[in-house]
């Protein structure tokens, strides 16, 4: 048997309570994943194990910030303190498949927590038993339409006020013709079936459809349209970004840090990285090794070399940033934000199309984290507004 891990500090439910924000309490919201993959079948395993207070959310921004250290000595505190977060007790989740599965199955088929800790969550995990992805429809636009119901029905079926999509399914690298200048254009597509229309179109256009806010956890260039942010802001609901930051792009930055906080001029970098796929794995979850190796100009025409690498199933980081993006998206609904959140940058490799030069995200993660952050007291207010005016 499992068991808990006594870490100091609060987590999951309740833990906003202490700082006086209210409102998200007690009211359900619906997450549901696309594909229980590797990364899929993490985001809920590691849900539940957080709730049941089994594990601590290690890797969440939102709910164990930066390894529980106190700012003033580099650790950063959780997002949780900032805004009123759904909390996890409060996530009625749910996933899609294209065959019959269920969240424990799957669990054990990727192989990424303990098996004794899958196996104590099994009653839970059995419960998640995957909606039909795949059926017999005439085009994807009508794919689409019978997926939103079967969003609406999951909402009414489990009390939710709100939802969100989390999409673990990889898509197209790259768009050939035309990109889809308008969510007219997008349906057109969807009706055609062409080749161009990724699953993850699919969803995301079923999500909108249905009034769920969409997390694109994959890689997927038909989602980075013009025409999908549209959508959104249409439906009055939030799309988050495209493609889940792997931790490479912090190692990087940190590299270059060190770098210039010793005097160092940085004549070289390079990325190594080690992924999944290389190896033959069936399933999308990033790669299991990244190190980032530069070289540093020293004094009398020496030189140093520094090197970060972080061993590990990626897919695990990413399942924790898919939570993350899904809580912050949920907010964002809660506050009345529709269309492409571009201040989540920070969590994303690539972000929404915007209409604007101004919303496009800052050059560096760490402004990109600050504008985040900055961001939530505004989203928390709204937030609250919403919910006393209602």
């Amino acid at each position: 048997m499992a068991r808990a891990l006594q870490i100091g500090g609060t987590f999951g439910a309740g833990s906003e309570r202490s700082l006086g924000w209210q409102g998200a309490e007690g009211i359900m919201v619906g997450l549901v994943v696309v594909g229980l993959g590797d990364v899929g079948s993490s985001i809920l395993a590691g849900i539940e194990a957080a709730r049941a207070h089994l594990v601590h959310p290690w890797g969440s921004l939102i709910d164990a910030g930066g390894a529980g250290r106190r700012p003033e000595h580099g650790g950063s505190q959780p997002m949780r303190l900032a805004a009123p977060f759904a909390n996890l007790s409060d996530l009625a989740l749910g996933a899609f498949e294209l065959k019959e599965d269920d969240a424990y199955r799957a669990a054990l088929r990727a192989g990424h927590l303990s098996r004794s800790l899958v196996d104590e969550l099994r009653p839970q995990l059995r419960h998640i038993r995957a909606m039909s992805g795949a059926r017999q429809a005439p085009t994807r636009r009508h794919l689409a339409d019978a997926l939103a119901e079967d969003l609406r029905g999951f909402a009414e079926h489990n009390g939710c006020a709100r939802g969100v999509v989390v999409c673990t399914v990889p898509g197209l690298r790259e768009v050939s013709g035309k990109p889809l200048f308008s969510p007219s254009g997008l349906w057109d597509a969807l009706e055609a079936s062409g080749p161009e229309v990724s699953p993850a179109l699919v969803y995301a256009a079923a999500a909108a459809r249905a009034g769920y806010g969409f997390v694109a956890a994959a890689p997927d260039a038909t989602l980075e349209a013009p025409a999908v942010a549209e959508l959104f802001s249409k439906s009055g609901a939030p799309f988050a970004g495209v493609g889940l930051l792997s931790p490479d792009a912090a190692l990087r930055e940190a590299l270059q840090q060190v770098m210039d906080s010793e005097a160092f001029g940085l004549v070289g970098a390079t990325s190594m990285t080690t992924r999944a796929e290389e190896r033959g794995a069936r399933l999308w979850g990033g790669p299991d090794r990244t190190e980032e190796m530069g070289l540093g100009a020293a004094w009398g025409g020496g030189a140093f070399e520094i090197s970060v690498q972080l061993r590990g199933q990626i897919a695990l980081h990413h399942a924790a940033r898919a939570v993350d993006a899904a809580l912050l998206c949920e907010l964002a609904q809660r506050a009345g934000r529709s269309g492409a959140q571009t201040w989540m940058s920070a969590l994303f490799a690539t972000s929404p199309a915007v209409a604007s030069p101004q919303d496009a995200p800052a050059a560096t993660l760490r402004a990109r984290r600050e504008r985040l952050r900055a961001e939530l007291p505004v989203l928390g207010a709204a937030a609250l507004a919403s919910s006393q005016a209602a």
